[in-house]
Formats: C-alpha cells, sequence, structure tokens
C-alpha cells in the first residue's frame, strides 16, 4: 500500500477537534500521517491539535477549499484522505478508504456521512443521502464529501486541487474535485463507510432550508458546472471536458 496523509481543515474547532483526532489516532491501518490545516483561527485549534502530536499547518486567510489545498498539497502521502474537524470515523473506516487503490486504475474513492442524533429524520436523511450519491454516481457525477473521500496526490495535483480557475469556491469544493477527476480515472464508492458529523447546521429548525440549499448546490455543481465565488454574481464555470 501506497504511503497515507489525512488532511484535517479546521477553524475554530478547540471543541469539536479532540474527538476528531482522539478517533483518527485509533484507526487499524499502519503508518500514516494526520495534517491539520487551521484556517485562520482564533481560539485554541492550532494548541489542541498540536496536543496530539499531529502536523499542523497554520494559515492566516480563512476558507476551507483554501485549506483542503494547503494541508493536500503539504501531505507526504501518495493517497491523501479529507476528513473534517466535527468528523467521528470508525477504527476501520482508513483502512477500507484506501483499500481500492490497490487497483492502479483507481484515482478517487469516497464514502458517505451521517448527522450525530438520534432523531428519524436524521436516520432518513443518511439513507436519502447515500442513495443519492449512489444514483448520480451511475449518472456519471460523483459526490465526494468533505469529511470522506480520498484521492491519488498526483491526480490532485494535475487538475489543480481544489482550485478552479486558479481560484478557489465558495462551495462544494469536494464536488467540484469529483467532476474533474472523473475523467481520469476509476472512482469508487463505499457506501457502507460512513463517517458520523455534528448536526450543529441543522440546529434552530433549520434542517429543511439546509437540506434544499446543498441539494441545490450538488445539481448546480454536478450538471451545471457552476459554484460560487465570493457572492452569487460571481460564478466558477467548471470544464466539464476535463
Amino acid at each position: 500500500m501506497s504511503s497515507v496523509s489525512i488532511v484535517v481543515p479546521a477553524r475554530n474547532e478547540e471543541e469539536l477537534l479532540p474527538r476528531c483526532l482522539f478517533a483518527l489516532r485509533q484507526q487499524e491501518l499502519d503508518d500514516f500521517e494526520i495534517v491539520v490545516v487551521d484556517s485562520a483561527s482564533s481560539d485554541n485549534t492550532q494548541q489542541v491539535a498540536e496536543s496530539f502530536g499531529v502536523r499542523v499547518i497554520r494559515l492566516e486567510e480563512p476558507g476551507v477549499a483554501r485549506a483542503r489545498q494547503a494541508g493536500f498539497e503539504a501531505a507526504h502521502g501518495d493517497i491523501i484522505v479529507s476528513s473534517d474537524a466535527d468528523a467521528i470515523t470508525e477504527p476501520d473506516w482508513l483502512q477500507r478508504i484506501v483499500a481500492p487503490f490497490t487497483d492502479p486504475a483507481v484515482i478517487g474513492t469516497f464514502g458517505t456521512i451521517e448527522l450525530t442524533g438520534q432523531r428519524i429524520w436524521t436516520r432518513l436523511g443518511h439513507a436519502f443521502f447515500t442513495g443519492f450519491q449512489a444514483v448520480n454516481l451511475r449518472l456519471g457525477h460523483p459526490l465526494f464529501c468533505g469529511p470522506n473521500f480520498a484521492v491519488r496526490k498526483d491526480a490532485f495535483l494535475e487538475v489543480d486541487g481544489f482550485r478552479v480557475n486558479g481560484r478557489y469556491p465558495n462551495e462544494a469544493e469536494d464536488v467540484l474535485l469529483a467532476q474533474r477527476l472523473k475523467k481520469r480515472g476509476k472512482i469508487v464508492f463505499l457506501p457502507h463507510n460512513k463517517v458520523v458529523v455534528s448536526s450543529r447546521r441543522l440546529d434552530k429548525g433549520q434542517g429543511l432550508r439546509y437540506t434544499g440549499h446543498h441539494a441545490g448546490v450538488y445539481l448546480k455543481v454536478c450538471w451545471f458546472g457552476k459554484a460560487r465565488r465570493g457572492g452569487k454574481s460571481r460564478q466558477l464555470h467548471l470544464d466539464q471536458r476535463s
């Protein structure tokens, strides 16, 4: 197996980051590195990450796409795995997401996510999203999700990573990357390899609005090749031929 790096972007995540890093430290796969990108945090994110003995990169300009890019470029591994500061992984998660790379034709893998909590709508949402990913992949549009995908570093660099036309998108940087990689090699979906992420964005009755917004983003990116940068009037256009 090639060398593996896990990249975790974090902005003001001193509260949730310890759970993420503790879970990553329990992974059954041997010999991997963890890179935390402190994205202009104003709290103790950097100190928390350093207390776990991981590599820390500090950025003074925020932005999740920019943070992921910095982490991926700095990663030592031939295979780079993406996670998030609010994600909790099972001990076999890393081993499962990198296993398909034994096939040299595979350049990317991705799993799914489940929100914290035991409410019926969280379970239904997980089932819906997993099915949504599967259907879109069959239609030729893989849906990477930030806390749970992996790529070969050389393929990532060939498409300029998360940058589109030299700029960083404000949304869907993970899905945009998948669209540009899909014609360069095989992408494998692992529907049973999930991570649990915080449902904090759905607090205060914002679930329907959040779900509707992101469904619209996915459709816009996958089928029209567009994502916002700095406002609705400024669009990044994805060359679907790449």
